[in-house]
């Protein structure tokens, strides 16, 4: 199964999370390097380890580490990791540089995708695979390449569908789906050729894509709605409610084992429940709040395994974990070493937890029974010695034009055996045994002892290895009133002393450490962010950028009061009083009127106005009979662009 750390759908804007993706495949190493054989019938599971430059293997049986594979190169940097195929593929999102690993040999094979900038950085890289089904997929260009994944070898011609790409994955028909946001598109590719392509959404909404029981399902932000789609076309949306929506992004795993699509609401601590198979298609919806369990706003793509909802929370290292059949949560999955990005992934049952820049790891089996991992244990064998350990082999690069066939990749050669000095041949004895006829040697006379002179003793002054660059920080946003905070969070690589974050505003501020900015904003506006780190060893690349608006819903308003005038007339009005909310949530607000009929609510349905003074004047002639004040209830909500807060609800009386 693949299961990324989960992607973010922005609403107003579309980014794939940065998010590092691990995608699974089984194997079994012995722990000797000569004797290393994998059978993909274990469930074990391949960790990357960014502070080492290591992909640990971990024995299913066991839950121990029992192999690594170096990839120095990587070391410090964002990977993803595709392991649901015939090979294990390492994506280096800093460099673009595709990494094989042969599970049954540990041979390595490297790749560069992508035009490369003058710093070594490449465009924004992913990899997905399925069998032995790979693709290369340049998301910021739309460019789609299959590659053999034994030997990372282009197979047939690229594919260019325009536009970046803002979700991709393989179904369970062995079709590749890509989602386009700009034209709302999703788009099967089979065979090297397009398949379909489907319209889902409005141009230029928020779009995502996972792959839910073996079939692709947009994931649409803007309206908010889940998208199941097939070749012939797109099927009923299930909509999804509050408090989805109001330019709230969506974080969903890209690859879920079954129909239940666990949602996170980005700012909200809710988690909605959509069964897709539910009510004959049309779907149903469980919440799940998560604000009793404390969580920072740092929380990642949720999953789901066994009734069991987990959700990384990033900002403290933990995992949230909810029984669904018991309806209660369970107790935290704590990693060692605090805060830190977390991956979390699914393969036959088991539950894996990954922290990429600590020692630790979790296994979770279907009971529960939880396991912990320790990826850097003492009597693991040493890393794989490989071109990469060193000096990374000089990477091939694909050109990124459509309609090209390229060369394949030459196969690494593998290394030589140790040469073995000859043994030497016999001699003469040069003391024969008396009888032999074989003259005595003459022993040359002893020579006196040298006087023993010590060699000078050379002080060389300490080597310093230069230090690593810092990794690529990750950047959250959430709402507040009048101003969107963003914060900050260290990646994986060398040290960082300072952050600069820059803004859609136009301005730039530095932060002595991780740490949360507070922009300020007008009028409810949508600020978006982007961070780089900087240390002794240099700038970081950019991180994705988080964007969120600048207020959040309204207060409640105050001191409603409903009154009947002119009565006795030919034109009787209620009459509705307000006072506006203490908090407008940092933005203008409009005012939702409903009344609802209570007397007879068959024959007449609840009426409902807007308006953006206080004060709001109904005929008291509702469905042509002059209803009595007393059997109308009258609410009123405040509402801006992030929501619409609490009602305030009376009841009429004559006046």
């Amino acid at each position: 199964m693949r299961s990324l750390r989960g992607h973010a759908v922005r609403a107003g804007s579309v980014t794939l999370a940065a998010l590092l993706a691990v995608l699974t495949l089984l194997g079994v190493l012995g722990t000797s390097p000569g004797a290393a054989v994998v059978r993909v019938t274990d469930g074990g599971a391949w960790l990357w380890s960014a502070t080492r430059g290591w992909v640990t293997h971990v024995n299913g049986p066991s839950g121990e580490p029992d192999f690594n594979v170096g990839l120095a190169a990587a070391r410090g940097h964002p990977v993803e990791l595709a392991q649901d195929g015939v090979s294990v593929l390492v994506t280096d999102l800093q460099t673009g540089i595709v990494s094989r690993i042969d599970p049954a040999t540990m041979d390595l094979a490297s790749r560069r995708f992508g035009p490369a900038g003058p710093d070594g950085s490449a465009g924004a890289v992913r990899v997905v695979a399925r069998d032995d089904l790979a693709f290369v997929i340049e998301t910021d260009t739309g460019l789609v390449t299959r590659i053999d994944p034994r030997t990372l070898d282009v197979i047939g011609e690229q594919i260019a569908v325009g536009a970046p790409v803002t979700g991709a994955g393989i179904d369970a028909d062995r079709v590749l789906w890509v989602v386009v946001a700009e034209r709302g598109e999703a788009i099967a590719i089979r065979d090297g050729q397009r398949l379909a392509t489907v319209p889902v959404a409005t141009p230029r909404s928020a779009l995502g894509l996972t792959i839910a029981g073996g079939r692709p399902v947009v994931v649409d932000a803007t309206s908010p709605a889940l998208v199941p789609v097939t070749a012939a076309g797109a099927r009923p949306a299930v909509n999804l409610p509050a408090p989805a929506g109001g330019h709230r992004n969506l974080l969903v795993a890209p690859t879920i084992e079954g129909r239940v699509v666990p949602v996170l609401v980005e700012g909200t601590g809710t988690v909605l429940l959509i069964d897709l198979d539910a009510h004959g298609g049309h779907g149903s919806t469980q919440p799940v709040e998560l604000a009793g369990q404390r969580p920072s706003p740092d929380l990642g793509a949720p999953i789901i395994e066994a009734g069991r909802l987990y959700v990384p929370d990033n900002g403290t290292g933990r995992v949230l974990v909810y029984d669904r059949s018991a309806r209660r949560f369970e107790a935290p999955i704590q990693l060692a070493g605090g805060a830190g990005m977390l991956t979390l992934f699914v393969r036959n049952g088991t539950v894996w937890v990954n922290k990429a820049d600590g020692t630790s790891a979790v296994a979770v089996d279907p009971e529960g029974h939880r396991r912990d991992v320790d990826k850097y244990a003492s009597d693991m064998a040493v890393p794989v010695a490989n071109a990469s350990t060193s000096v990374p082999p000089p990477p091939v690069v694909v050109p990124s034009a459509p309609g090209r066939r390229v060369p394949p990749t030459a196969r690494p050669s593998r290394t030589p055996r140790p040469t073995v000095p000859a043994r030497a041949q016999p001699g003469p004895d040069p003391n024969p045994v008396p009888g032999t006829g074989q003259p005595p040697t003459t022993s040359a006379p002893a020579r006196p002892p040298d006087t023993a002179t010590a060699p000078p003793i050379i002080t060389l002054p300490p080597t310093t290895p230069p230090a690593a660059a810092p990794g690529q920080p990750s950047v959250t946003a959430s709402s507040a009133s009048g101003a969107v905070m963003f914060t900050v969070a260290a990646g994986a690589g060398g040290p960082a002393t300072t952050f600069t974050v820059s803004t859609s505003l136009g301005t730039s501020e530095t932060l002595q450490g991780a740490g949360t900015l507070t922009v300020p904003t007008t009028g409810c506006q949508t600020v978006s962010a982007t961070a780089t780190a900087t240390g002794p060893g240099g700038t970081s690349i950019s991180s994705a950028p988080a964007q969120a608006l600048g207020c959040v819903p309204p207060g409640q308003v105050r001191n409603l009061d409903v009154v009947s005038v002119g009565l006795g007339t030919d034109d009787p009005k209620r009459r509705i009083t307000w006072q506006s909310p203490l908090a407008d949530g940092g933005g203008p607000l409009e005012y939702v009127i409903t009344i609802t009929n209570f007397g007879n609510p068959g024959e007449y349905p609840p009426e409902t106005y807007t308006t953006t003074g206080f004060v709001y004047e109904v005929d008291a002639y509702t469905g042509g009979t002059d209803t009595c004040a007393a059997c109308q209830d009258f609410t009123v909500q405040a509402r801006n662009a992030a929501g619409t807060g609490p009602g305030q609800t009376t009841r009429g009386r004559s006046g």
